[in-house]
C-alpha cells in the first residue's frame, strides 16, 4: 500500500456527515454547508466530535507548558496566528511533536480560543491509503484535528492542497488544526501555514488538572513527596500522567499501592510471584494464572478446563484422579491471587485492577519461547468442541493486547496458519484477531498492509479470500470503510474469481449501515467506470450483488430509497450509472437483475420504471433489452407483464409512423411492432 496507512479514529460520540451536494446532516438534527466544489458528501472524512466532558476539562484544566524566557506561549501564539489580523487570517495551523505529548489537547484549547464552540469541534477520521486535503471538510464556524501521526512523510500534493483549503476554509471561519512530527512536517515552500513546535506541560500538573476535575477528593494522593507523585518525572508523557490519574480517580478508598502497582503494570507484584512459584511443583499454578488472565470473569470449569490443556501442552502429567485430584478449587484460587466473581466465573481484577491484562503482557515479554505454544493453546481450546469455543471473541480480544507488545509479529504468524486452515472454527478465530488488530492504533498500519498484500497475491486460497473480505465487512468496514473497499476491490478484480461469495456479501453488510451507503455505492460505481477492465468487471459485480432482491430484507431497495425518494435527476444518479456500467460489462447477469426488479412486487412500479428507463434509454437495438422485454429473460409475474409493456412504451420512439396508403384511405392503423404485441399478448 503505497503513502502509508491512516491511524485508527476514536471512538464515535456524534457524527457529523455530508448530504446531498456537500450539505451535512448531524445527528441532533441540524444542517450545515461544507465548501468545497469537486467531492461530494460520502467522500469527505468522517468527523467525530468530541465528548462535552472533554471540552469542560479543556476551559477549565488545561495545563499551559511554561514558555521559554520571553517567547509567547505555544496555546497564545497559535490563537493569534489563526484569529489574525497580522500578514492576513490563517486557518490552519500545525502542531509538531511526539505522540502523548498532549499535542490534541493543545489542539483542543487553541480551538476554543479562536472561538468554535465546544459542539463544532470534530475530530477526523483517516478513512483513507493517502493523504488527500479534497476530503477534509470546511463546514463554517467549525474546527477540525487531524491527526497525521502515522505518516513519517507527507506527499508534495498534500502540501499544496493544505494551501489551496486554507483559502477556502478561511472564507467560512472553519479552522483545522494538523497533529504530526517535526521529522514528518517538510513542506518546504509547497505550503506556508504557521507550525508550532509542541511543547508538553508538566506531568504532575497534568495529573492534578485531570484529577481536580473527575475527583478532586483524592488530589492528596498527588501531593508532593507521595508514591504516586514521584511516578511522574520531568520527561513523563502528559498522556500517561492521565492515565495515573483515572487509576487513581476509580482505585479503592487506601488503594494508592494498587494504583500504583496498575499504573506499572503490576511489575513488582507479577515478579514476586513468579520468583515465588518457579518450581517445578507450581507449574500447574502458573497455568491456571495464565488461563484466569485469558478467560478473565469466564465461568470456573471452562477456566480450569483450559489450564490444565496448557499444563499439558507444557508437558505436565496430571494426577491420577482427575476431578477428584489435588487441592479444593479456593486453594488454588488463592494460590494464584484470583477471586469467584458472579454465579461461577474466576477474576483477576476484582480486586486488582488490569491484572488479567498485566499477566499476559508478563508472561508474553518474559518467555518469548512460550509466546507460540500460548498460541496454539488458544487456538486449540477455541476450536469447534473446544473448552472455550464459545467465548472465541474474548480470547481474540486478548491475543489482540499481546500482538499490539513485543514481539507482536508472531502472533500475525499464527493467525496466517489459522486462515488456511481447513478448519472454520480457526477461520474464525483469525477473522476475530484481524478484525481487532486491523483498527488497532499502534499495529492497524500493519495489518492493513497484510490484508491489502493478501489481497493481491498471485496463489491465494479461497479461505484466506474469504478471511480478508470477512474482516473487511467488520470492524474494518465500519471504522475505515474506504480501506475496506480498496482490500474488497482487489479481490473483486482477481481473475481466479477466489472469494466472490465472500466479496458480494461484505459489501452488502456494509451497505447496509444508513451512514454508509451513498459511500459504498459510490466507489463502486467509481470501478464500474474505471478505465482499467478488470476494475470496471469488478465494479460491475459488486454492483449486482447490492443489487440483488435476494433475501428477506434485501439492501438493494434502501439504496434506491423510499418510494418517492428516487433521486432527483434519475440519470445522474448513481444507481443508474451503476446498472448502466453493469449492462456494458455484464450484460448477461445485468439482464436478469433487471428482469427481477421488474417481476418483483417489492419495487414500487413508478420507481421501478422510472430507473429502468433511465438505464435503457438509448439501448432499444441491444440484444439485451430484446431479451429483457420480449424475450428469454423469464417475465415470471403478472407484475412484470404489465411493466414490461409500459417500460417498451416509454423507450419505443415517440414521433408516429409516415402514412400509408391504407391509413391515408382510412383503413385500419399499422401493427405495432412485433415487440409491443408480444409483450402485450404475453
Amino acid at each position: 500500500m503505497s503513502g502509508g496507512e491512516p491511524a485508527p479514529g476514536e471512538g464515535i460520540h456524534q457524527e457529523a456527515e455530508a448530504a446531498e451536494h456537500s450539505r451535512v446532516t448531524q445527528v441532533a438534527g441540524d444542517y450545515e454547508e461544507h465548501h468545497h466544489t469537486y467531492v461530494r458528501e460520502w467522500q469527505y472524512l468522517r468527523a467525530v466530535g468530541i465528548d462535552a466532558g472533554e471540552i469542560a476539562l479543556v476551559d477549565s484544566e488545561y495545563v499551559h507548558a511554561e514558555p521559554v524566557g520571553e517567547l509567547e506561549g505555544q496555546v497564545a501564539r497559535a490563537t493569534r496566528l489563526l484569529k489574525g489580523p497580522e500578514g492576513g487570517q490563517h486557518s490552519v495551523a500545525v502542531l509538531t511533536g511526539a505522540a502523548g505529548s498532549g499535542r490534541r489537547t493543545t489542539a483542543l484549547r487553541v480551538l476554543r480560543d479562536v472561538g468554535v464552540k465546544g459542539d463544532n469541534i470534530r475530530s477526523l477520521v483517516l478513512d483513507w491509503d493517502r493523504p488527500r486535503t479534497e476530503q477534509i471538510p470546511s463546514t463554517p464556524d467549525h474546527g477540525f484535528i487531524l491527526d497525521l501521526s502515522e505518516y513519517s512523510t507527507l506527499p508534495a500534493d498534500f502540501y499544496q492542497g493544505v494551501s489551496s483549503y486554507q483559502k477556502d476554509s478561511a472564507v467560512g471561519g472553519a479552522y483545522l488544526v494538523i497533529l504530526t512530527t517535526a521529522e514528518a512536517w517538510r513542506p518546504s515552500t509547497l505550503a506556508s501555514v504557521p507550525r508550532i513546535d509542541h511543547v508538553q506541560p508538566s506531568a504532575i500538573e497534568v495529573a492534578r488538572a485531570h484529577l481536580r476535575y473527575v475527583k478532586p477528593d483524592r488530589l492528596e494522593w498527588f501531593a508532593d513527596g507521595t508514591d504516586l507523585a514521584e511516578l511522574l518525572g520531568p520527561t513523563t508523557r502528559p498522556a500517561d500522567a492521565v492515565r495515573l490519574a483515572r487509576i487513581v480517580a476509580e482505585s479503592a478508598p487506601g488503594g494508592e499501592q494498587n494504583a500504583k502497582s496498575e499504573f506499572e503494570n503490576w511489575q513488582d507484584h507479577l515478579t514476586l510471584w513468579f520468583n515465588e512459584h518457579e518450581g517445578v511443583e507450581h507449574l500447574r499454578d502458573r497455568a491456571l494464572l495464565i488461563a484466569t488472565a485469558l478467560l478473565e470473569g469466564l465461568p470456573a470449569g471452562v477456566v480450569m478446563a483450559a489450564a490444565d490443556k496448557l499444563f499439558n501442552l507444557v508437558e505436565g502429567i496430571l494426577p491420577p484422579g482427575g476431578p477428584l485430584a489435588g487441592p479444593d478449587l479456593k486453594v488454588r484460587l488463592d494460590n494464584v491471587g484470583a477471586n469467584r466473581v458472579g454465579d461461577d466465573g474466576l477474576s483477576l481484577s476484582k480486586d486488582r485492577h488490569g491484572l488479567h491484562e498485566a499477566v499476559l503482557s508478563h508472561v508474553w515479554s518474559q518467555r518469548p519461547p512460550l509466546r507460540e505454544v500460548l498460541l496454539r493453546w488458544a487456538s486449540d481450546i477455541t476450536a469447534q468442541g473446544g473448552v472455550a469455543g464459545k467465548y472465541r471473541e474474548r480470547v481474540a480480544e486478548a491475543i489482540t493486547r499481546l500482538a499490539a507488545g513485543p514481539g507482536g509479529e508472531a502472533v500475525l504468524g499464527i493467525v496466517k496458519e489459522w486462515t488456511a486452515m481447513d478448519s472454520p472454527a480457526h477461520r474464525r478465530l483469525a477473522v476475530g484477531v484481524l478484525e481487532n488488530t486491523a483498527t488497532h492504533p499502534r499495529i492497524g498500519v500493519v495489518v492493513r498492509k497484510y490484508l491489502y498484500d493478501t489481497a493481491k497475491q498471485k496463489n491465494l486460497a479461497e479461505a484466506q479470500a474469504t478471511t480478508v473480505a470477512e474482516v473487511c465487512a467488520g470492524n474494518l468496514g465500519r471504522a475505515f470503510p474506504r480501506v475496506a473497499l480498496t482490500r474488497l476491490r482487489l479481490l473483486a478484480s482477481r481473475a481466479d474469481r477466489r472469494g466472490t461469495a465472500a466479496v458480494a456479501q461484505a459489501i452488502r453488510t456494509m451497505a447496509e449501515k444508513p451512514g454508509l451507503r451513498n459511500l459504498v455505492l459510490s466507489e463502486i460505481v467509481g470501478w464500474a467506470e474505471d478505465g482499467d477492465d478488470q476494475i470496471r468487471q469488478a465494479g460491475a459485480t459488486a454492483f449486482l450483488a447490492l443489487a440483488s432482491l435476494a433475501g428477506e430484507h434485501p439492501i438493494a431497495l434502501a439504496l434506491v430509497g423510499e418510494p418517492g425518494e428516487v433521486e432527483p435527476a434519475v440519470e445522474d444518479g448513481l444507481f443508474v450509472r451503476g446498472w448502466r456500467a453493469a449492462w456494458r460489462h455484464a450484460s448477461d447477469n445485468a439482464v436478469e437483475s433487471l428482469a427481477a426488479w421488474l417481476d418483483s412486487s417489492a419495487v414500487p412500479e413508478n420507481q421501478c420504471l422510472d430507473i429502468a428507463e433511465a438505464v435503457l434509454k438509448g439501448t432499444v437495438g441491444d440484444a439485451g433489452v430484446s431479451n429483457l422485454l420480449v424475450g428469454e429473460a423469464g417475465v415470471t409475474t403478472s407484475a412484470g407483464i404489465h411493466r414490461r409493456r409500459i417500460l417498451l412504451d416509454r423507450l419505443l420512439p415517440s414521433a408516429p409512423p409516415e402514412p400509408t396508403p391504407a391509413t391515408a384511405v382510412g383503413s385500419s392503423p399499422a401493427t405495432p411492432p412485433s415487440g409491443a404485441a408480444d409483450a402485450a399478448s404475453a
